[in-house]
């Protein structure tokens, strides 16, 4: 995807420095014939200008590109200013959704207690799988083995869980806000009516526990051929392993904070090596080679849907 601007044209100007379009001189019935036309004006462009907007807004460009995500809006624009006013609108339609990594951060960080509470309170649920996902600003729990009375029980002792709430509202907020700042920035604005089906839409979209299974397969790292990576009390770090019980996401979570913090060692045959991996698999975004992308945004100016969901 390029950006299409005239007269100033900001992706064409390689092959034409120091000049804008040429206009050419119609054929009568107003067809133009670019071999014999003649050139009736030259306008100047401002080359610094020119510059500096490549320079702050390329990056934009590559980012929806490499996400498939076609501006509308963007198509044809008449000058830098009014190209760069409108990328303004799509780069916060995309700050919005990029920051769904650290909601889903927050939200794994608030399940903590949540898990460790029913360890305790509940034993004979520890392995019992579940998923969760956002519900009209509340969480709804699901489930293919639990009984109607265990996932009952699950979804209060989760919803009374002030900042597990909050964070996966959180979360739900900025699809949401992404969403309807695209559909501004392609002209479109959302009315109530499609808001309210947007939001809908939002609630269905991600189960949080196959999101961080997804974020800790993604990742990879432990998974090197010369190494065993391992927490420094000797528990194996493992991000590849199924979160989707109390459990398995508190042993995942152990994993995902010994490498978000370097406390980990790498043993090799050649050696340990202390603090070998230090990254954080929840810093998920758009350009990011290795991210589980949710982009949720319109598929075109005119409807409405989910252009790719995780």
């Amino acid at each position: 995807m390029g950006i299409s601007i005239n007269p100033t044209n900001a992706t064409a100007l390689a092959a034409t420095p120091g000049l804008s379009y040429v206009a050419l001189a119609p054929f009568e019935g107003g067809a133009t014939n670019p071999s014999t036309a003649a050139a009736t004006a030259v306008t100047p462009v401002d080359t610094a200008a020119n510059e500096a907007f490549m320079n702050k807004w390329s990056g934009v460009d590559a980012v929806m590109a490499a996400n498939g995500l076609e501006p509308a809006a963007l198509q044809n624009q008449t000058s830098l200013s009014a190209a760069a006013t409108t990328l303004a609108k799509y780069q916060q339609a995309l700050d919005s959704n990029a920051r769904t990594g650290q909601d889903a951060q927050a939200v794994a960080t608030a399940l903590v207690s949540s898990m460790q509470q029913l360890i305790l309170q509940r034993p004979d649920l520890a392995n019992a799988k579940f998923d969760f996902q956002s519900d009209n600003g509340a969480i709804k729990v699901t489930s293919g083995t639990l009984s109607d009375s265990d996932r009952a029980w699950l979804q209060n002792l989760l919803n009374s869980n002030g900042s597990l709430v909050h964070a996966v509202q959180s979360f739900h907020n900025d699809l949401v806000g992404g969403y309807s700042a695209w559909a501004n920035a392609d002209g479109n604005p959302l009315t109530d009516a499609q808001s309210n089906a947007i939001s809908k839409q939002a609630d269905g979209l991600v189960s949080f526990m196959s999101l961080f299974r997804q974020m800790g397969a993604s990742s990879k790292v432990p998974n090197a051929d010369d190494k065993d990576i391992y927490a420094l009390n000797g528990a194996k770090i493992d991000l590849t392993q199924d979160p989707g019980n109390a459990v398995g996401f508190l042993s995942f979570m152990q994993s995902a904070q010994a490498v978000a913090n370097g406390a980990d060692v790498a043993k090799t045959p050649v050696g340990n090596f202390y603090k070998a991996e230090k990254f954080n698999i929840f810093e998920q975004n758009l350009s990011n080679s290795w991210a589980i992308r949710i982009p949720f945004f319109p598929s075109d100016a005119t409807s409405l849907g989910m252009h790719e969901t995780a």
